[in-house]
This record gives C-alpha cells, sequence and structure tokens, in this order.
C-alpha cells in the first residue's frame, strides 16, 4: 500500500524515518536523491534495513542489517533477488519495490508467515522508501522491518 505524509504506521521506527523522507521530499520538491541518506546519522535504522538498487528491470540487495539477516530464511546480501528468492515471494517482494518506485511514495506492508512449517510465525512490517538515482539512474528503495514472534 502506498502511503502518504499523514498516514502514521504506529511503530516508532518506521514513522520517525517517514517524517524524515516526507521533509526530504518537500526540501527537494520530489523524491530525494539516495546521497541525502546518511547512514551514521541514523545508526539506530541500520541493523533494520535492507537496500536494494533498481538495475535495469532486475533488483540486487546491496545490503542486509543484522536484524533483518537473523530473520530472514535466506541471505540475500549482495545478490540479485529473483536469483535468490523464492518464486512464491518474488512476485510479491518485486511488486512492493517497483510500485514504490513508480508511484514515488513509500510502500507499507504487515505480514504474519511462518518460513517454515512447525515453526514460530513472524510478523513483520515493513516499509520500502524510494530514493532517486544519481542523474537518474539506479534508483534505490531503502526497506525498513521490523519483527515481532508469536509461538504456534
Amino acid at each position: 500500500m502506498a502511503i502518504d505524509d499523514t498516514v502514521k504506521v504506529d511503530v516508532p521506527l518506521l514513522d520517525d524515518f517517514l517524517a524524515t523522507w516526507f521533509t526530504w521530499c518537500r526540501e527537494d520538491g520530489g523524491i530525494p536523491e539516495w546521497s541525502r541518506f546518511r547512514p551514521f546519522h541514523h545508526p539506530h535504522l541500520l541493523p533494520h534495513v535492507m537496500l536494494y538498487e533498481q538495475m535495469e528491470d532486475r533488483f540486487r540487495c546491496a545490503l542486509v542489517g543484522e536484524q533483518v539477516r537473523i530473520n530472514l530464511p535466506i541471505n540475500l546480501a549482495g545478490r540479485f533477488i529473483d536469483e535468490a528468492m523464492p518464486p512464491q515471494n518474488l512476485a510479491d517482494i518485486t511488486g512492493r519495490l517497483n510500485e514504490a518506485l513508480t508511484s514515488g511514495k513509500p510502500n507499507f506492508v504487515e505480514k504474519t508467515m511462518a518460513w517454515e512449517p512447525g515453526y514460530d510465525l513472524v510478523c513483520y512490517c515493513a516499509l520500502q522508501i524510494p530514493f532517486s538515482g544519481r542523474e537518474g539512474r539506479n534508483p534505490r528503495i531503502l526497506s525498513i522491518l521490523s519483527f515481532r514472534f508469536q509461538r504456534i
């Protein structure tokens, strides 16, 4: 779901960065360029992020934060997602990444799933936040994830 600056997702980590991103949009007159994001200004965010770079019609996952790496069953760091993700998940994430770039707005999703039968359910909220690339090339999407767990 694409969201605008009036929406709160009720996850402080996500809402705080949304406010920052929308401020950058107002200051820049549109989607901020990736260089706007300074990792060391947001150290609390870094364990919760995945960074995707669009390369032609594919997405490469350039970075995976520690909390995300611990909670996802596959390692996407440095890989094209169409080579690393199971087909049943690929269409969903590719659609959300494309929607963020096409709409020029953050995309929010909340899901509950068991990665494998008999394991704990993993509940997560995720934002996909678009950034333009330098000189219009290779836009990026910063995905911020917040996890919680339920015993089944």
